[in-house]
């Protein structure tokens, strides 16, 4: 039995690639920050060098490889093998698994990174007790991933799970960061468009002078300090986040909601609280969590299916 997996997680800040045992063990990480470069090509080079250090540090002969997962933090086409439109990488088209292939004689696979996310809980994570899953991240943008009744929902090209572009109902008029809708989650709540927002939200009440932020961090911390008012933002960040929850629940109907993401696993206390407290109660309230599995959950999940391919 081939014991191994190669998995790689292709991120807006960072490209991670890992080797995973099929009991859960990382063997071998290696990460560097996501090439920012208008050629594809120069992603998939450095995708081709971090598996070979990966797989040469192991110790690991390829022939006790099942084959190389990819989980890719954008819409993809899985028929094709393609991400499309990253909305955090200046390519449009990123085109990795044929030159793998050849490259290293592997089968190779390429989801949404919270698609292959829920798998991974699914298999390796919280949620193994559970037919129902929705797994979220809240990170550099919002996304799912969903599993029904034990099957992995994907949608017409993979892409099936893009909540962050739910709309949801805030008494706003907000344009999100793709450019292509008003009133996004995402818009609101990922850490790429919380500043914005912040900004936005301070001259909307009038708040002067404004606290000027640079990042999501920047605003956390305030509000760890104590700081009125980013306690006061965050609590509308909670209520829209809840929003967001909301739809999911009343979408998918989930026994568990685990959640991910930088944003997240850095401030569970503040997020978590903040969801519980505001969801609505239309349908039962599944349970809500964090995830276990914390920045590795789709390297986890790349590699569960390859172990386990859904039907």
């Amino acid at each position: 039995m081939k014991r191994f997996a190669i998995a790689i997680d292709l991120g807006a800040t960072n490209l991670r690639v890992a080797l995973i045992s099929r009991e859960g063990k990382i063997l071998g990480k290696k990460s560097v920050p996501t090439p920012q470069s208008r050629s594809s090509q120069v992603i998939i080079n450095e995708i081709v060098s971090l598996i070979q250090t990966t797989i040469k540090e192991s110790r690991i002969t390829v022939n006790q490889i099942k084959g190389i997962g990819i989980s890719a933090a954008a819409p993809v086409d899985i028929s094709k093998g393609e991400i499309v439109n990253p909305p955090n990488i200046p390519c449009k088209k990123i085109s990795p698994t044929e030159t793998l292939k050849k490259k290293f004689h592997l089968p190779v696979t390429l989801y949404n990174d919270c698609t292959a996310a829920v798998w991974g809980e699914k298999h390796f994570g919280k949620g193994k007790k559970y037919k129902n899953i929705v797994y979220i991240t809240i990170s550099s943008g919002i996304g799912g991933g969903i599993i029904s009744n034990d099957r992995l929902l994907l949608g017409r090209s993979g892409s099936a799970g893009e909540i962050g572009h739910f709309n949801i109902a805030a008494p706003y008029r907000f344009p999100c960061g793709c450019k292509k809708g008003i009133n996004h989650w995402e818009g609101f709540c990922s850490g790429n468009n919380l500043p914005r927002f912040f900004k936005f939200w301070q001259k909307k009440h009038k708040i002067t002078p404004p606290y000027y932020v640079h990042n999501a961090k920047e605003i956390f911390a305030l509000a760890k300090a104590k700081n009125k008012i980013a306690l006061k933002f965050l609590k509308e960040v909670n209520k829209l986040n809840a929003l967001g929850i909301s739809n999911v629940i009343v979408a998918y109907d989930p026994e568990i909601i685990i959640l991910g993401g930088a944003v997240v696993l850095n401030n569970k206390e503040i997020i978590l609280a903040g969801i519980k407290k505001n969801v609505e109660k239309f349908l039962p309230i599944p349970k809500i969590v964090a995830t276990s599995l914390k920045s590795d959950v789709s390297l986890f999940g790349a590699a569960a299916l390859l172990f386990w391919p859904p039907n």
